[in-house]
């Protein structure tokens, strides 16, 4: 179990978490579980695959997989109703949990269930047999609705089959030179790596660029370079391309999918650099936004705080867990903040200097980093200087004690994703 910041935020650690645990009445509970390397299970990506891992050693001391707590919490609570009564009990007492071992459930188990099961035989339209009661089901489309399958999460189905599973494969082969590697991992839906990919072919089904085909129509059904995700109706039959979407189109329009809506388009921060938008200096910022009342309070000026401030990842480190292991520590020690020469050499800042970084909301103080790698913009006619600051560094850990990266950073949200305005808001730098 590896200590975070999140856990211990009301304890006082000088400067960089100056607080007053006597005032904070927050109770935490930190829960025994080991962290992703010393248990096996799957880790999503951006790009929808799921990738099996395999533990790399046991957890220290009395961690717990997650599905021991899980089932610690579960088998309790259920005494507790039992014994008790309560309202809404029902589903917690009829739940499956048909487990090898009913006080730690395996990754495994827990993975075959979220891909789906058959509760009955399942026999398709023409009475063919899809599935054996018991078996796994291979396709989402054979999820019903009246009680003869079950799945935790439609979209996995297919990732754990009677073949296998399918998480854990680990062929990289890419015939196609187009970066789809089918046989590594699995991706959700049914490993289709590009979705809506019949948009990739004409309406004849031929691709629009034969170079880079991705799937297209050989006369009897849909082949190529990826899974086609569009079922197998032929070219010439209404269903479009987009197939979760209503009219089978993509949206240029979107009257009342965007917030902001109907067209994407170039909003300056909320806290800009520049103080105006180029393309429409009416409307400056995303007026939806989600920002609270307290948070437009705290809100910084260039006047005050002229540089970009922006917040990144390094190779050396993983998110904020690494700086509790010793070769990551060893590897990037200490906290620093990047910039580059010319507003290095405006601020009278040497290259391994203390510095202070500040916005309206707070500060930290890390070393500095003198880079050609960052450059001054010019950015309608002004030049904007950015600050680059790495998030891995905290008051916990066996790295060198840092400060917040996120002291700095805006509370605002992404009018659509609720996305954090984490890559661009206003800061100063000065020597320690």
């Amino acid at each position: 179990p590896l200590v975070t910041e999140t856990s211990t935020f009301w304890q006082n650690h000088g400067e960089s978490n100056d607080v007053d645990p006597a005032s904070i009445q927050t109770e935490v509970f930190r829960l025994p579980s080991p962290c992703f390397a010393e248990e096996d299970g799957s880790i999503a990506n951006s790009g929808r695959w799921l990738q099996w891992h395999w533990k790399g050693q046991d957890a220290p001391g009395e961690a717990r997989n997650d599905g021991e707590i899980l089932a610690g919490i579960y088998h309790h609570l259920r005494e507790l109703y039992q014994a008790e009564g309560g309202k809404g009990v029902e589903p917690l007492m009829k739940m499956s949990w048909n487990y090898k071992q009913p006080h730690e459930p395996q990754s495994d188990e827990v993975a075959k269930e979220n891909n789906g099961y058959a509760l009955e035989d399942l026999y398709d339209a023409n009475g063919v047999l899809i599935a054996k009661k018991g078996q796994l089901l291979s396709s989402f489309a054979h999820l019903r609705d009246d009680g003869t399958t079950a799945s935790s999460c439609w979209i996995y189905t297919g990732s754990w089959t009677e073949q296998g599973n399918q998480m854990a494969n680990r062929d990289n082969s890419d015939p196609s030179g187009l970066g789809n590697t089918l046989g590594w991992a699995w991706a959700w839906p049914l490993n289709r790596r590009v979705l809506y990919n019949r948009a990739s072919a004409d309406i004849n089904g031929k691709p629009w660029d034969p170079k880079r085909m991705l799937i297209q129509w050989n006369g009897s059904k849909w082949t190529g370079n990826d899974i086609p995700d569009f079922g197998n109706a032929a070219p010439g039959t209404p269903t479009g391309p987009f197939i979760m979407q209503p009219e089978g189109m993509g949206r240029l329009f979107a009257i009342n999918k965007m917030a902001e809506g109907p067209f994407p388009e170039h909003y300056e921060p909320i806290e800009t650099p520049l103080g105006t938008n180029p393309l429409h200096p009416n409307v400056v910022s995303n007026p939806v936004v989600r920002l609270y009342e307290q948070d437009a309070l705290r809100m910084g000026k260039k006047e005050q705080f002229p540089y970009v401030g922006t917040t990144y990842r390094l190779t050396e480190h993983f998110h904020t867990w690494t700086k509790h292991a010793l070769l990551n520590a060893i590897a990037q020690p200490e906290q620093f903040v990047e910039i580059s020469e010319t507003l290095a050499a405006a601020k009278g800042i040497n290259n391994g200097d203390r510095v202070t970084v500040s916005s309206k909301r707070g500060f930290i103080r890390a070393v500095a980093v003198v880079t050609r790698r960052l450059k001054p913009l010019n950015v309608n006619g002004q030049q904007v200087e950015t600050v680059g600051i790495p998030i891995h560094w905290g008051f916990e850990g066996v790295a060198r004690k840092g400060y917040i990266a996120n002291t700095l950073t805006p509370n605002v949200g992404d009018a659509n994703s609720q996305t954090p305005e984490y890559k661009a808001f206003l800061v100063n730098i000065e020597k320690a």
